[in-house]
C-alpha cells in the first residue's frame, strides 16, 4: 500500500488531454477498415467462371462469427470511386474480435484496424435542439443483460485517467435528471417493461446511446435468441426496428464488443456540444 501511495505522490494524477489533444496510447484502435483495392474478391479477372469475383477469396467472411462482413457490397472498395449503397462491414454487427484481420493478413492484407471512431445515428428528430446540453450532460446507464465488458469500459470513465467530470459529464442514478440513456446488454423482451419505465422518466429532448453490439444485434449471443429463423428474445435487432421503437428520440449506435472508453467519451462529448449533423 505504501508503495502505491509513494508512486502516486511522485508521479501525480495523469488525466488525458482529450478532446483538446488526441493523446491516445500507441495501440489505440476504434474501427476495422477494408481496403477494396487490395481485396482479392474484387479481382474480376475476365475469363473462366472460376476467376470471377464470386469465386475469389472470402476467408474474412467465413471467419466472422457475427456475419458482419459481406464483400458483395464492396463495390470497388471503400477507397475506390464512389461510396457503395451498402458497406462491406456492418459496424453494428462487428464485435471487434480481429479474426477477419488474422484471416486476411497472410493473403492480401486488405483488412486492418483504424483509429477512426465508428458509430452511426439511427434517428435524430431533435436536430433543431442540438445545443440543449451545452453546459453539462447527465447520463443514466441501464444494463439489459450484458456480460459486464461494456460496464467495465463505462466505469473507467470515472477514474482519474479519463476523468469525464472535467468535461461536465456525470452519471446519475435517477432517470428524471438524465439527458442520455446509455444502454448495454442483449435487451430481451423480458427487459422491455423495465427499460421503457426508465426511458419514460427521462425528460425530452433526450438521447439513447445503444452501447456495444449486444443491444444492436445481439452480438455473440444472437444465436441464443433465434427460434425458427427469427429472434424470439431480442426486442429489436435491426435499424428499422430501432427507428420504429424510438421515433421520438435521438438514437446513436455505438458498436463493438466492447467499445473502448475513448469511443464512449467521444459520443457523449458530441451530444453535449451539439456536434451531430
Amino acid at each position: 500500500m505504501a508503495f502505491w501511495t509513494y508512486n502516486g505522490l511522485k508521479f501525480g494524477i495523469k488525466s488525458v488531454k482529450f478532446p483538446k489533444e488526441n493523446d491516445f496510447y500507441d495501440g489505440f484502435i476504434s474501427s476495422v477498415k477494408i481496403n477494396g483495392q487490395k481485396c482479392l474478391s474484387q479481382d474480376k479477372t475476365a475469363g473462366s467462371p472460376e476467376k470471377s469475383s464470386e469465386f475469389q477469396c472470402r476467408k474474412c467472411e467465413l471467419a466472422c462469427p457475427t456475419k458482419a462482413i459481406n464483400l458483395k457490397n464492396l463495390a470497388g472498395g471503400e477507397n475506390g470511386k464512389g461510396a457503395p449503397a451498402l458497406k462491406p462491414l456492418d459496424a453494428n454487427r462487428c464485435i471487434f474480435c480481429g479474426l477477419c484481420i488474422d484471416a486476411c493478413s497472410n493473403i492480401a492484407g486488405a483488412i486492418s484496424y483504424s483509429k477512426d471512431f465508428d458509430f452511426g445515428i439511427a434517428s435524430q428528430p431533435y436536430a433543431d435542439k442540438r445545443k440543449a446540453f451545452k453546459k453539462s450532460l447527465f447520463v443514466k446507464h441501464i444494463d439489459t443483460g450484458s456480460c459486464g465488458a461494456c460496464e467495465a469500459e463505462i466505469n473507467a470513465l470515472n477514474n482519474p485517467y479519463y476523468n469525464m467530470h472535467r468535461l461536465g459529464i456525470f452519471i446519475t442514478p435517477s432517470p428524471r435528471f438524465a439527458d442520455v440513456l446509455l444502454v448495454t446488454g442483449t435487451f430481451t423482451k423480458k427487459m422491455s417493461d423495465i427499460f421503457f419505465n426508465v426511458l419514460d422518466n427521462i425528460p425530452k429532448p433526450r438521447y439513447v446511446v445503444l452501447t456495444g453490439s449486444c443491444p444492436l444485434t445481439g452480438g455473440v449471443f444472437e444465436n441464443g435468441f433465434k427460434d425458427g429463423g427469427g429472434n424470439k428474445g431480442l426486442l429489436f435487432n435491426n435499424e428499422s426496428e430501432i427507428k420504429k421503437l424510438f421515433e421520438e428520440d435521438n438514437v446513436i449506435a455505438l458498436p463493438h464488443c466492447p467499445p473502448n472508453p475513448f469511443e464512449i467519451l467521444n459520443v457523449l462529448l458530441l451530444i453535449k456540444n451539439g456536434d451531430f449533423k
